[in-house]
């Protein structure tokens, strides 16, 4: 009974926003922003332990203002992808722009699949929507399913509503290139999580802080040698959002055990860097650390 009242209150909510225009829409993000982090205070130790640790040469003034501005940007996307259950498609792709399609088609107009990776950074959820229709060839995104089944079961059909994209739970990962192996595809991966499994784990560099990453982007690419490349998204300005793809390799196979992933990580720390508020500072990304040799990178 539980999930099901949850279920139909996701589904209330939801269809509400279907009446909040946008220009009602931001203003009720810069106040639900106020109130997590000044009211609530959700995760504020967190989001300022892990901006101290990566940006030390910052002070306590500069380090709050950009605490500030990624909770309005965790908000903006909480707000947009509840917009977005019953936005219409055109206006969806009016609103995510995408910027260089070509990029990544040469490589599927070879009838070689790519691996496309990236990270939480700024509305990766209208991404979701809207990404397969520019490829040529299967777009296939890998997510972590939501504990209440009726609930991930309607996310999963609002986000794969435009009939291009194939959802895949991250467990059915593998299985998922084994499916669609001989044929061109998309297999988007996010690459800046916690990796649950700590035998599994990549160590790499990532704000010369010892991290532990996710091995599923290096395993596929190196195991099938499929070119790696990553998404990068900007805001352009409130509601509106600009994707553009960038090659990280196109032979990994030939790369050492560790290099995929820590060129994947330097690029997302690169663009993190660009406009810090706009990643997801509230995730415990260096709750544990491996060990690694060397020096930090970055």
């Amino acid at each position: 009974m539980a999930k099901w009242i949850s279920y139909l209150l996701t589904r209330l909510v939801v269809g509400l926003f279907r009446w909040v225009p946008f220009r009602l829409l931001y203003p009720l993000s810069d106040g639900l922003s106020y109130v997590l982090m000044n009211v609530v205070g959700y995760r504020k130790a967190v989001v300022l332990s892990n901006l101290k640790r990566c940006f030390p040469e910052k002070t306590d003034r500069e380090l709050l203002e950009i605490a500030r501005e990624s909770y309005r940007n965790l908000t903006d996307l909480i707000l947009e992808s509840l917009k977005a259950g019953t936005m219409p498609l055109s206006e969806l792709h009016r609103r995510f722009r995408y910027v260089n399609y070509e990029l990544v088609n040469e490589v599927l107009d070879q009838r070689r699949s790519v691996v496309l990776a990236g990270g939480h950074y700024n509305n990766w959820e209208w991404g979701v929507v809207t990404i397969a229709a520019g490829f040529h060839g299967n777009t296939i995104g890998v997510y972590k399913p939501l504990s209440n089944p009726l609930t991930d079961r309607w996310f999963y059909q609002n986000r794969s509503r435009d009939g291009r994209i194939i959802l895949k739970s991250m467990r059915d990962t593998f299985r998922a290139v084994e499916e669609f192996k001989g044929q061109p595809s998309v297999f988007i991966l996010v690459a800046d999580q916690v990796p649950s499994n700590r035998k599994t784990a990549i160590p790499a560099w990532f704000f010369k802080q010892r991290t532990a990453c996710l091995p599923g982007t290096e395993a596929i690419a190196r195991a099938n040698n499929y070119p790696v490349f990553m998404y990068e998204i900007q805001r352009i300005k409130r509601g509106y959002y600009e994707l553009t793809f960038s090659e990280i390799c196109r032979e990994p196979a030939t790369l050492e055990a560790g290099a995929l992933t820590q060129a994947l990580m330097s690029a997302i720390e690169a663009t993190i860097r660009q406009k810090p508020a706009n990643w997801l500072w509230s995730h415990k990304r260096w709750k544990w650390q491996p060990e690694m040799e060397g020096t930090p990178q970055g």
